[in-house]
């Protein structure tokens, strides 16, 4: 398995290393687990899959949206010369950062991504794909300097940051303009914003982004070639953003912050086994939301376990069996 198809499990697989050999308890009949409070549409059909070399033809619109700027990487990558150049040349731009970087960048912007999109009915996926084609992993220096992950021009609350860009036109190709750009406190309120792009639209037509809206569409392929054109004039941006979401699965990402870190009720029984280990690692939920390994306590394989809770955590499910000691989904038998 790539280390791409690794990023959004490392951390938590991470943990499982104990350096201490635990204690493996083999019976389930008793559980120290506190109890849990009782807490007419449009269809777009662009696609994409179909186009033959990997450019899609996304809008009719001539008027692209203008407060937004094109990406460095989807310009190096249009003039590529072929569709197998051009797909590589996409995940390869955006894979100029080392994985420790992608993980640390996922980490913090999967969260704040996935409340923006809940608020306004969006797809998680192409906003981090968005996110990541734009900002290079949140490395460019519109980033760092102004935590503006979608070149969303113009200033916020009046703090801008200054910088050439790129745009193109059929008749021009590329071309370099200077222009001011959204400087935003931290990475949420530029999710805020793109968030609020797409679902109201722009100043001449409010509805101008409906095709990304999910009740709108089929898949985030709808989404990604209604943004070709409107959002971006770069002749293979939606191809751009399918490919980054492809290769890095952010798919799994399209649930909401209801089901992504919060428990739920989940009275029950869980079977465990670790086909790797002749037991099964148990997690404690620590303070800042992720988990950490149990390394004097674990559980037998292929033993019954009363739960009474599961968390959803980037794309991982855990399921508590006494009082903050958790199993992975990983490990069910």
């Amino acid at each position: 398995m790539s280390k791409k198809n690794l990023i959004t499990s490392a951390l938590v697989l991470g943990t499982l290393a104990a350096t201490a050999t635990p204690s493996v308890v083999s019976a389930a009949t008793t559980n120290d687990a506190t109890s849990a409070s009782d807490t007419n549409t449009e269809q777009v059909n662009n696609k994409p899959e179909d186009n033959k070399d990997n450019v899609i033809a996304g809008s009719d619109k001539t008027k692209a949206d203008t407060t937004v700027a094109n990406s460095s990487i989807v310009q190096a990558a249009s003039e590529s010369t072929s569709a197998a150049s051009n797909a590589t040349a996409i995940v390869q731009a955006a894979s100029g950062v080392t994985y420790s970087q992608q993980q640390a960048f996922l980490n913090e912007a999967v969260p704040m991504a996935q409340k923006a999109a809940a608020k306004y009915n969006l797809y998680t996926s192409v906003m981090l794909a968005q996110a990541i084609l734009e900002s290079g992993w949140g490395a460019s220096t519109l980033a760092t300097q102004g935590h503006n992950l979608f070149g969303i021009k113009g200033d916020y609350n009046g703090a801008y940051v200054s910088m050439p860009t790129s745009e193109w036109s059929s008749s021009q190709g590329w071309y370099t303009i200077y222009a001011n750009f959204r400087k935003y406190p931290s990475y949420y309120e530029s999710f805020l914003d793109n968030g609020d792009k797409l679902r109201n639209g722009v100043s001449w037509n409010s509805s101008y982004y409906k095709g990304t809206w999910k009740e709108n569409t089929s898949s985030y392929k709808d989404a990604t070639a209604w943004l070709q054109g409107r959002y971006a004039t770069a002749p293979n941006y939606a191809s751009s953003l399918n490919n980054i979401i492809s290769s890095y699965n952010l798919t799994q990402y399209d649930g909401t912050p209801e089901t992504n870190g919060t428990s739920q009720n989940n009275k029950g029984v869980i079977k465990v086994n670790n086909k790797n280990s002749t037991y099964v690692q148990l997690l404690a939920l620590q303070s800042d939301g992720t988990y950490k390994a149990i390394t004097n306590r674990a559980l037998a394989n292929n033993t019954d376990w009363k739960t009474d809770q599961k968390k959803v955590l980037n794309g991982h499910t855990y399921y508590r069996v006494a009082t903050n000691e958790w199993v992975q989904d990983t490990y069910l038998a």
